[in-house]
């Protein structure tokens, strides 16, 4: 007796692809003109400038659902105010939201100096750019006295001397100068060495 058993499987889940058309805003990825791509598929992709990958994303695969994250590249977010900077201020009035791309400028208070580009960008919820308002110097009467120098060209009592602006010295009547530190001396973001006579 001959019984012949023929069985076969068909497959009630067809295999899972996914789209090859490159998503919106994805500026490169690893993918092919007309490559086909299946379930677990991993692709590397970037984002066109001023997007960014979703929840900071490397890789997209390839699921039952479709692409993860579906979503390759969110649209730029906003920025809160721009952050105070010591001795300095924006120039304008602030808003309370900024959108990607703006800029804010900066400026320091009287007689400090800036280091630095003067604006700040918001860039995808962050700000960029780095700048330091440089503290001026100040060397008065009292100062100058304990160390029994004063102005070689000025009269004053006081000098608000900006960041690597030099000031030059004299002994007063009757005093030599001692140590090695010049008379011409040049302030360094709010310090001024004073040179001394006796």
């Amino acid at each position: 007796k001959l019984s012949i058993h023929i069985s076969w499987r068909l497959s009630l889940h067809p295999e899972v692809t996914c789209s090859n058309r490159r998503p919106p805003h994805v500026n490169y990825w690893t993918v092919k003109w007309g490559q086909q791509i299946k379930m677990d598929d991993t692709v590397t992709y970037s984002c066109q400038w001023g997007y960014k990958k979703t929840d900071g994303a490397t890789n997209a695969s390839c699921t039952r659902n479709g692409w993860v994250p579906n979503i390759f590249c969110q649209d730029p977010s906003d920025c809160e105010m721009p952050p105070p900077i010591a001795d300095g201020d924006t120039t304008h009035s602030l808003l309370n939201k900024y959108r990607h791309g703006d800029w804010v400028q900066y400026s320091c208070q009287n007689f400090y100096i800036m280091e630095g580009y003067p604006y700040k960008r918001c860039i995808n919820g962050e700000w960029d750019g780095q700048m330091t308002c440089l503290k001026p110097c100040t060397v008065d009467r009292a100062a100058m006295n304990s160390h029994n120098i004063s102005f070689r060209y000025k009269q004053d009592n006081k000098i608000y001397s900006p960041h690597n602006d030099h000031i030059t010295f004299v002994c007063t009547r009757g005093k030599t100068q001692v140590g090695t530190l010049e008379m011409r001396q040049r302030c360094v973001d709010g310090v001024m060495q004073l040179p001394t006579c006796q």
